[in-house]
């Protein structure tokens, strides 16, 4: 799947609650991609002037006013006869619905109301989800009129080009977003000591692990994939604090549409790696390790949770079993080769303890926090171990560091020329960092500036 996420910006503080879904759906070329363009503030979604050019489905977390939210938009539905398109209306519609808490259902106000417009507010109307009809391309006055006879909502003419009406657009999404519910332990005013979010394909195990760590049936479990219907947090009593579990939403398995299910766990998972920590990644040992699963995996690291992996349903393995799938997962990991990798059998309890004890402790690394003289100590070992190779025969010099925040831990440093500093060493350096203070699994941010070393010339 396509698209980037964008990262939270909050560097400590993971946000409190989950981040609402707005879907975006619709016909194609009709100005889903401008308006998510518009909302999201980048160029984000690839916009043209024929259907059909957002094949993929992109997610970004944007601001709507006061309001951090994941907007999805989706791939346009395509024209044709209504017999031939109802399949493909009902497999789009349902992957928006799988995961949002409000559609932004987009019509073409020059084209005026089609057949399969109809088609899609048929859906939509059954559903008891929040929809705003969102009358794109609307320049003209009355553009909107045509769209009461959808009979779904008011219609809100708007021009995703030239941002007329987005602010009204808005505030109407502002006005019916879910309202903010904080976790458990933040109601109680008491932090927890980790927050784990558990992720990885549906039916993997996620609910059973989640049930053997709280000791009882918290979660509903089935053979079905996709029973977990929505993120459940839980807590859990751990030593002298609390764990705080976050069990990723199973989806149910679509036959029309070959990417649902994927679409659907990463959305998910953006929103569990938001309050996380740390995130566990549940493979199945009766299963052979797909892209998806790299794909997670990666997207925990670069939303800045410390990753640890699991291998579950080991009953269903030979100890010849084992030692192939062992060497098919080390060599699709050799990106993550400091992630360490723990076998359980969920169901039966086996090594669940250990992998959540585990768990706390890689928490606790993603809050690493370092004494600016041990930093810079570091920072001057690693320049001797191996200095820094310059572009164009540029001498490029690392002159300072300093810790600007944790979760993950974020490292600045200060040098001549950081434009000049080639990525293969910036893959050193925190491949290095991370074996200095045994930080496996952790995320590390580097950010270079040229700026002076503000500590210099200080007075006490």
């Amino acid at each position: 799947m396509s698209g980037n996420t964008i990262s939270n910006d909050r560097p400590v503080d993971r946000l409190p609650g989950r981040l609402p879904v707005v879907a975006i759906v619709g016909r194609p070329n009709v100005g889903k991609s401008t308006l998510f363009n518009r909302l999201v503030g980048r160029r984000q979604a690839i916009v043209g002037d024929r259907p059909g050019v957002t094949v993929d489905r992109l997610e970004g977390e944007c601001l709507l006013g006061a309001r951090h939210v994941v907007l999805v938009d989706t791939g346009g539905i395509g024209e044709g006869t209504h017999d031939v398109m109802q399949p493909a209306i009902d497999s789009q519609v349902e992957a928006a619905l799988e995961i949002a808490d409000i559609v932004l259902f987009v019509a073409d106000g020059q084209a005026g109301a089609t057949g399969v417009d109809g088609l899609i507010a048929d859906k939509l109307r059954r559903q008891g989800i929040p929809v705003l009809l969102v009358v794109n391309k609307a320049e003209r006055f009355c553009s909107a009129v045509d769209f009461y006879s959808l009979g779904i909502a008011e219609p809100l003419p708007v021009s995703a080009v030239h941002g007329q009406g987005i602010p009204e657009l808005i505030q109407r999404l502002e006005s019916i977003l879910p309202p903010v519910v904080e976790g458990q332990e933040e109601e109680e005013g008491e932090e927890p000591l980790a927050n784990i979010a558990v992720i990885g394909r549906p039916n993997v195990g996620k609910s059973t692990l989640i049930n053997a760590w709280l000791g009882r049936e918290r979660m509903v479990v089935s053979a079905i994939a996709g029973t977990t219907r929505d993120a459940i947090d839980s807590t859990v009593p751990y030593k002298h604090g609390a764990v705080r579990l976050v069990d990723t939403a199973g989806q149910r398995k679509h036959g029309r549409i070959s990417d649902v299910i994927e679409f659907v766990a990463r959305v998910k998972a953006v929103q569990a790696f938001k309050r996380a920590d740390v995130a566990v990644m549940l493979l199945d040992g009766g299963e052979g390790i797909v892209e998806q699963d790299m794909r997670l995996m990666q997207l925990a690291q670069d939303e800045g949770c410390a990753l640890l992996v699991a291998v579950n349903k080991l009953d269903l393995l030979t100890e010849q079993d084992w030692k192939y799938y062992a060497e098919r997962l080390h060599f699709r990991m050799r990106a993550l080769s400091d992630v360490q990798v723990f076998r359980i059998t969920a169901k039966e309890g086996k090594g669940v303890k250990k992998l959540l004890d585990e768990a706390v402790r890689a928490a606790a690394r993603n809050h690493f926090r370092l004494g600016t003289g041990e930093l810079n100590r570091w920072l001057t070992a690693a320049q001797e171990a191996q200095h820094p190779p310059g572009t164009d025969g540029a001498i490029v010099r690392l002159k300072y560091a300093s810790q600007t925040g944790t979760n993950p831990p974020s490292i600045k440093i200060f040098c001549n020329r950081p434009t000049a500093l080639k990525t293969s060493y910036r893959r050193y350096l925190e491949q290095s960092f991370r074996k200095s203070f045994n930080l496996a699994g952790v995320p590390v941010r580097f950010s270079f500036s040229s700026s002076k070393n503000p500590y210099v010339d200080k007075k006490d």
